[in-house]
């Protein structure tokens, strides 16, 4: 009873704030303003960050490239680079967001601001492949479920990692429609196209790795419960059984899911790298030498570039009445562990050659769009919005 009461009180305040905001909409549209935000205005990152990239190498400043945070303050050096970073929570906020001719995002939109038709809506999501359902296999209560429609409603172009990901989550589980980019995600040209040495050593620094140490990435995804911290594996036997394998010394990095970073990363990152804070989790996955996780499109992304992937799923039962796959976890290509002594038996047991031949064949299945230059097509299409390309893509 009480969580519906919740959910009543967020949709009636969702659709009051919505009609206060309703005459903003007579604000005139800048044609080259382009709005950006990631995971809820928390984070500069993901696709948004790598497509803002490629706006200011295509364009420089032809555009108004402007980012909405919750905690602005810890933005402010995107203002040397010559983007506005506006405060989420402010009215100056919703004037640029009724104003801007392009909106792109990787999650939701925010369902108090009105659409506007002379807008364009990129939604980029932020996951690849096709994996864990979402959309309208998620389990929900029924007013929650109207408030996600109404995040969900007004996208205009959507990015597509692959014939899967286009067809099972943006056609089937969200019900889209529309147009589909089906290029890749952006933030997987990185992990593709790799910068040289002296950037990677840069964020090994950064993360505290020392020389001569393998990163093992652990980075469980979103549990409704947040109770992920019963479940994550031993970080020393798991170091121990990685060392015996591939050799070297290895160390733990912990990186919590950005909806419960605050709820369990103290937990879970006890005896390892606490990475939660990191800014880029793509990063992560281009410095490690392993991963390990559970049902986290982040396996798309590690195995694009090569990385070797370890699912720990001590609850799969569990996951699957709750949310369950598109496809059989089973025939997936990473090894998949209920317990910790299984995961070490497939860290021994891992072959490097049958790996790449499974991963291959995944892609392949899935039917792979990405590309290298995801942000390049992403940006040339927001160009084209904007009204300052009238180029034939490369």
């Amino acid at each position: 009873m009480k969580k519906t009461l919740l959910s009543l009180r967020r949709l009636v305040c969702t659709l009051i704030i919505k009609a206060l905001l309703q005459p903003f909409r007579a604000l005139k549209i800048k044609k080259n303003r382009v709005l950006f935000s990631s995971f809820l205005e928390k984070q500069y990152s993901c696709n948004p960050k790598y497509i803002s990239r490629e706006l200011k190498r295509l364009y420089g400043d032809k555009l108004e490239i402007c980012w909405a945070f919750r905690y602005p303050e810890k933005f402010s050096f995107l203002a040397r680079e010559g983007i506005r970073v506006l405060d989420a929570r402010s009215l100056k906020f919703v004037l640029y967001a009724l104003s801007a001719r392009v909106v792109v995002t990787n999650t939701y939109y925010k369902p108090t601001l009105p659409r506007r038709k002379q807008q364009f809506y990129l939604r980029t999501w932020h996951g690849g492949g096709a994996y864990k359902r979402v959309g309208r296999y998620e389990d929900m209560p029924p007013l929650d479920r109207i408030i996600t429609r109404l995040r969900q409603s007004g996208a205009d172009l959507y990015l597509s990692s692959s014939r899967a990901f286009t067809k099972l989550t943006l056609r089937d589980s969200f019900g889209f429609s529309g147009e589909v980019l089906e290029k890749g995600m952006p933030r997987n040209d990185l992990l593709i196209n790799p910068p040289d040495e002296e950037e990677i050593m840069r964020i090994r620094r950064e993360i505290g790795l020392k020389d001569g140490e393998s990163l093992c990435l652990y980075a469980p995804t979103y549990r409704r419960d947040a109770r992920v911290h019963e479940q994550k594996p031993d970080y020393e036997q798991t170091c121990a059984a990685l060392s015996a394998r591939f050799g070297g010394k290895w160390v733990t990095g912990y990186r919590s899911h950005h909806v419960t970073m605050y709820l369990d990363k103290k937990s879970l990152s006890q005896g390892a790298l606490d990475l939660s804070a990191y800014p880029d989790m793509q990063e992560l996955l281009l410095v490690c030498g392993a991963l390990i996780t559970d049902y986290s499109s982040s396996i798309w992304d590690a195995g694009l570039a090569g990385k070797r992937v370890f699912l720990y799923c001590p609850d799969l039962n569990e996951y699957l009445s709750e949310r369950d796959f598109y496809t059989d976890i089973h025939s997936w290509p990473f090894p998949l562990a209920l317990n910790m002594q299984e995961l070490k038996e497939n860290i021994s047991a891992f072959n490097e050659e049958k790996y790449a031949e499974k991963l291959k064949k995944h892609y392949t299945e899935l039917g792979s769009f990405e590309t290298g230059r995801a942000a390049y097509f992403a940006a040339k299409r927001i160009g084209k919005e904007c009204g300052i390309d009238t180029q034939e893509d490369a």
